[in-house]
């Protein structure tokens, strides 16, 4: 076996590996009066620079198609549903673990912070995140990905039979920027208590943030 040939069976092992669902875990249940829901969005970032051939893959049209392909997968292999509303913490970590160790990208960066956060600013959930987003989206993006996590504040639906929930966001990213193709997430994550009359506000608290961002293997 030459070292070409070894290098393919390694890789086509790590996608094998990659395209095996995660089993699902055991999660303490919630006590009573508690909840957890979810939201998921998604932002396309293109500076217009220019990007390779698609060569082979050719099919897909653009590199962001493959990226989204690649990002789907991640999705149907840890069971993940962005579309609903309820959190499933399986799901949310297996997609984590997908996306961040999917075998195409030439280089996974992650990074956690904590912030303080109120009902009447969220002040510190944007610098939280600033400088984490600019070294891979252009200015308008940013300023999308801002007003989503500026409607935090604004998630809740009304539901007295629970007295406090914790909400859980994530916003997807596929950028072009300087000739590279990236892709990634953040995540949210906040308690919110029930005030009868007034619907779900968050507390005065921390806010924890998570970036994971890849850059794409063009070979």
């Amino acid at each position: 076996m030459n070292a070409a040939e070894r290098l393919a069976r390694i890789e086509a092992a790590e996608i094998a590996r990659w395209l095996t669902p995660i089993p699902r875990i055991d999660v303490a249940p919630l006590a009573d009066g508690q909840g957890e829901d979810q939201g998921v969005g998604n932002h396309f970032s293109d500076d217009g620079s220019l990007l390779p051939d698609l060569g082979p893959l050719t099919d897909f049209g653009s590199w962001a198609s493959v990226l989204s392909t690649i990002d789907k997968r991640s999705l149907t292999t840890s069971g993940f549903n962005p579309a609903d509303p309820n959190f499933d913490m399986n799901a949310w970590l297996a997609y984590s673990e997908k996306f961040g160790t999917n075998p195409f990208f030439l280089n996974i960066q992650n990074e956690y912070r904590q912030n303080t956060i109120s009902s009447t600013s969220l002040s510190g959930a944007i610098d939280s995140v600033e400088d984490m987003l600019k070294s891979f989206v252009t200015e308008n993006t940013f300023d999308a990905i801002v007003t989503s996590i500026k409607k935090i504040a604004q998630l809740a639906v009304e539901n007295e039979s629970q007295t406090q929930k914790d909400n859980y966001q994530q916003q997807g990213v596929i950028s072009t920027l300087e000739s590279k193709m990236y892709g990634g997430y953040f995540r949210t994550s906040v308690e919110m208590t029930y005030q009868s009359g007034k619907g779900y506000e968050q507390l005065t608290q921390k806010i924890e943030v998570l970036k994971i961002q890849g850059t794409l293997d063009f070979d």
